[in-house]
């Protein structure tokens, strides 16, 4: 429930402010425990990871025993109880995680999908949120077994490519592998959870702006510069997708990121589909040159770009990061989208800050 709806059944309630700070220590001793017993960790929030177990069995035991290790760690050094899923594939093991909650080992094999994940409701599978799960209804679909079972071409031509991956996760068809840190270290890259719906092209373009800044300034900190753009988007139905495009020059500044990143997010995103997640990442990385082959009217423009970012560089290192904005960047609707951009959370010292971290 969002906190607008919760305010709608209950006009007086109280909010009690979070301790972001001490959820952040927490989780990174969590994650490290992870790190323990695989380098293939991928982080997907403050309190969920995957971690690929493969070729670790002879140090740790089988699947479930690693996770048995993860839960009696976690509990005995934290304090803390853990739900951890087994199974053959990323999906099935979050969807197994969520079975038993707050403190046990849950495993679905792959011949365990229809006995175990079919009869669960429809809004348990991730993808299907309140608007889908009324959708869904309307045809007579109300379990996952239900969408399992409802042919492909159906769902496609009723809900898109949405329909394509809403088949395929209901049968437990998922080959998406887990991308660990090695991974991500290839690249620079910031992601934001926005605290509403994000419906517009203006809204998106502006929250990449706000992303590409502190990528920018990361690459310059770091003396890098790329020339891989790419963008990931998560839907409110939690559909997550990333598209990347290679261009002609390298570039550590924010103007040529975003103008980049716009155009993915335009060629591959609706406006009729909320977002709840945005983020860029720029790979293809080398040690920045400075020099750019561009025409005489191009460089001017770059040179002046440049400028402009690095003197708020200056600024924000001196004065903390609200010290200055792009003008954009300022619209109330707008700031109400990126204030989780905060002095804390923007540098790039921690890879689960929802302003710094990797993709």
């Amino acid at each position: 429930m969002t906190i607008g709806d919760a305010k709608k059944l209950c006009p007086n309630l109280i909010f009690i402010k979070p301790h972001f700070k001490e959820y952040m220590k927490y989780s990174i001793k969590v994650m490290d425990i992870l790190k323990s017993f695989s380098p293939d960790v991928e982080i997907f929030s403050i309190d969920e990871a995957w971690v690929d177990v493969t070729g670790c069995e002879r140090l740790f035991g089988s699947g479930v025993e690693i996770a048995d290790k993860i839960r009696y760690r976690i509990r005995k050094e934290l304090n803390i109880t853990a739900s951890v899923g087994v199974s053959y594939c990323k999906l099935m093991a979050k969807m197994a995680s969520d079975l038993k909650k707050p403190d046990a080992t849950s495993v679905i094999n792959r011949e365990d999908v229809p006995k175990i994940v079919w009869p669960l409701p429809a809004e348990d599978l991730i993808g299907v949120g309140r608007k889908m799960k009324v959708k869904l209804n309307e045809m007579g679909i109300f379990t996952i077994g239900d969408i399992a079972n409802t042919p492909l071409k159906v769902l496609e031509q009723r809900f898109g490519k949405m329909g394509r991956y809403l088949w395929h996760f209901s049968n437990g068809i998922d080959n998406s592998k887990v991308s660990s840190a090695e991974d991500k270290a290839k690249g620079i890259g910031n992601s934001i959870t926005t605290p509403r719906d994000v419906k517009t092209y203006g809204e998106a373009g502006e929250v990449l702006m706000a992303l590409c800044e502190s990528v920018g300034k990361r690459l310059r900190d770091n003396g890098l510069e790329g020339n891989v753009i790419e963008i990931m988007i998560r839907t409110k139905e939690f559909i997550s997708f990333v598209r990347q495009r290679k261009i002609y020059n390298y570039t550590d500044t924010a103007f040529e990121i975003h103008n980049e990143a716009v155009k993915l997010l335009r060629e591959n995103w609706n406006e009729d589909i909320p977002l709840r997640l945005l983020g860029v990442r720029v790979t293809g990385l080398r040690p920045s040159e400075g020099f750019k082959q561009m025409s005489f009217f191009e460089e001017e423009k770059r040179i002046k770009n440049e400028r402009i970012e690095r003197c708020m560089d200056i600024i924000r290192e001196k004065y903390g990061y609200n010290s200055v904005y792009r003008a954009s960047l300022m619209v109330n609707e707008v700031k109400s989208l990126i204030n989780i951009v905060s002095d804390d959370e923007w540098k790039p010292m921690n890879p689960f800050n929802k302003g710094g971290g990797n993709l």
